[in-house]
């Protein structure tokens, strides 16, 4: 195939928001996500999708076990990590039809196949899921990506390209599309999302131990030792963007060290992995060494997850703080409300608010006590409860714990 170059451009949108991505720690999906979410909110905003641990594997495309990320699981922690919501989707569409969209839409977040994306390294030489940003398609098309790594072709660097209508179309023959929108990012509960993860990975850990036994059964195979590799680079990847999240967050500085030495020696098995694959495909045998370090690893990361995580909340309920509770309340009405931070929510009525109303109300004290785990007491909504968010935030103070008919999202 003959793959026709992207010119690189600049754009004083969509180039500052890209240049200042942790790209280096995002896979193929995320990054472009990280992109809006930056764009939306402020800068380091993307750091959130750090936030959660996971395990998940499945079957492989060459029949070995295989670390998902799929972009539908990328897409829900974006929804629940950062307020990034999927509003329209338009699957199976050409870049002609896309050229379209955007003229209604922009910016669109394209999911394609590499192999024909001219400002890849990956273009004419592998296939595989990736995102971008279409953001204009009048004389020139206009995409951004922030995706960055180094391949055997290439290095994949962020930026911004533009090409003719033609070249855009051959480009990106088939694609699906999305409008994303930005609802307000939600206040994260560092130690309940600490303690979330290591229940994860514990439920993780016949899933774990299963993936171990197929990895080291198909190890020497070539096909199965380039997936390890991948595997090992998106784990390294995740790990390393969750110490990135820990070290912004307040008095979480000894569990984002112990993050931190974590992502380092993921990010130096994934060196040591690439070398045993290309062992392997000499014919030689893949290193124990290596999958000890793997096992090691992987096995360890309960202990990492919970780390920082502090007590587990009283059997009597949450654990709450007025400024927590205020925070919660801010976040909750500017997701009703659809606006992002720079709409000052805390400064006077709630009613002087545009498009706040008793129904807005309603959804954000629903919202608010789903959050926190708490049941407002219907005799303390009353007119001055209700003013603002310091009054709100004073009947939350006083809720008793919630019982099961409440539960967090």
């Amino acid at each position: 195939m003959v793959v026709v170059p992207a010119v690189p451009t600049r754009s004083r949108e969509w180039t500052p928001v890209l240049t200042g991505l942790r790209a280096d720690l995002l896979d193929c999906v995320q990054v472009n996500l990280a992109a809006l979410a930056d764009r939306a909110y402020r800068p380091g905003a993307h750091l959130a999708l750090g936030a959660t641990l996971r395990f998940h594997a499945a079957e492989g495309p060459a029949g070995a076990p295989a670390v998902t990320a799929s972009v539908d699981q990328r897409l829900a922690e974006a929804a629940d990590l950062l307020g990034l919501r999927v509003t329209r989707r338009w699957d199976d569409v050409s870049g002609a039809r896309l050229r379209e969209l955007l003229a209604e839409h922009s910016p669109l977040y394209v999911v394609a196949d590499t192999f024909t994306m001219s400002w890849l390294p990956y273009a004419g030489n592998q296939r595989m899921e990736h995102s971008f940003l279409l953001v204009d398609a009048g004389e020139h098309c206009v995409v951004a990506d922030g995706y960055h790594n180094s391949t055997q072709w290439g290095d994949a660097r962020p930026g911004v390209w533009r090409m003719s209508a033609a070249d855009f179309d051959a480009a990106v023959p088939h694609a699906t599309a999305m409008t994303i929108a930005a609802e307000g990012a939600p206040v994260l509960d560092r130690a309940a999302v600490l303690r979330d993860n290591a229940a994860a990975l514990r439920t993780a850990a016949d899933r774990i131990e299963d993936y171990l036994a197929a990895v080291r059964q198909r190890a020497g195979e070539p096909e199965a030792a380039a997936q390890l590799v991948l595997d090992v680079w998106l784990l390294g990847r995740s790990r390393a963007l969750h110490a990135a999240w820990l070290a912004g967050e307040a008095d979480a500085a000894d569990a984002a060290r112990e993050a931190a030495d974590r992502a380092d020696a993921w990010l130096a098995l994934a060196g040591q992995s690439y070398v045993a694959m290309r062992r392997v495909r000499r014919g030689g045998v893949f290193p124990a060494p290596v999958l000890d370090q793997l096992a090691g690893l992987l096995r360890g990361e309960v202990a990492l997850a919970g780390a920082g995580a502090g007590p587990e909340p009283p059997p009597g309920g949450p654990v709450t703080d007025p400024g927590r509770i205020r925070a919660v309340l801010a976040d909750e009405v500017r997701a009703v409300l659809g606006v992002g931070p720079e709409v000052p929510v805390d400064r006077g009525p709630l009613r002087a608010l545009s498009g706040f109303n008793s129904f807005r109300l309603v959804e954000v004290i629903e919202r608010a006590e789903a959050r926190l785990g708490v049941e407002l007491d219907p005799d303390d909504l009353t007119g001055p409860a209700l003013h603002d968010l310091d009054s709100l935030g004073a009947v939350f103070d006083r809720a008793r714990p919630a019982t099961q008919g409440v539960s967090g999202r």
